[in-house]
């Protein structure tokens, strides 16, 4: 009669493996300056869809239909990340004052570089932002300042028309309704409109994925 082994004692036939370790690789200490000065009028871009936006595609696409001064360069840096160089600060500029943009449909971040370590980083993307909702007796310059201000950094304004350009954090769901207080206590709602505004997430309010996509989705009856 042959001999049955439990799984513990098969187990116990098996090789061990220790748990995959990532090695680690030390990276010297170095003068950086010249590096970071080659970088100073550049972009640093990310998309919000890497399945649909490609990055060595969208270089190639804004390469052509962007019209400044200079000279502007242009590669991905993965599959999510892409750079873009100028000549000039009035170039850069330029470009960043049209922002959004948008590729595929899609939202991409645009910011201008820094020697920032971060996963996070680049995540800022400027919106025009238009508010509905705020009683005609309280159309001040001073709370269209603190409603935009709770959103993100204010580059312009536009009070005339209830509307301002806000640095907001791309990553993170956007902010379509907000709740403000009044002098008289009573709170009103508020409803805010992103110009230029793609494809996002009706659930959710991501620029990252679809609605069919989304973990808050209610389930299909």
């Amino acid at each position: 009669m042959a001999n049955r082994y439990s799984r513990a004692d098969k187990g116990k036939w098996k090789e061990e493996r220790p748990p995959f370790r990532k090695p680690l690789v030390r990276i010297p200490a170095s003068d950086s300056s010249e590096l970071i000065e080659r970088n100073r009028f550049t972009l640093i871009g990310r998309v919000t869809n890497s399945s649909i936006q490609k990055t060595r595609a969208l270089v190639d696409f804004f390469l052509q239909h962007w019209n400044v001064v200079g000279r502007i360069t242009g590669r991905d840096l993965g599959p999510s990340l892409f750079q873009f160089g100028f000549e000039s600060e009035q170039d850069l500029q330029a470009i960043l004052s049209k922002s959004p943009f948008h590729f595929k449909k899609w939202m991409m971040i645009l910011q201008r570089w820094e020697p920032i370590v971060s996963d996070s980083f680049p995540a800022t993307i400027s919106f025009w932002i238009k508010v509905h909702g705020v009683p005609l007796h309280y159309w001040t310059d001073e709370t269209f300042d603190i409603i935009g201000a709770a959103l993100g950094p204010i580059e312009l304004r536009d009070f005339e028309k209830a509307r301002m350009k806000v640095q907001i954090n791309g990553l993170k769901p956007l902010i379509m309704r907000m709740d403000i207080e009044l002098p008289s206590k009573k709170v009103v709602e508020v409803e805010l409109e992103y110009e230029k505004l793609e494809k996002h997430c009706f659930f959710c309010k991501s620029l990252s994925h679809e609605d069919e996509d989304c973990e808050l989705r209610p389930p299909s009856r």
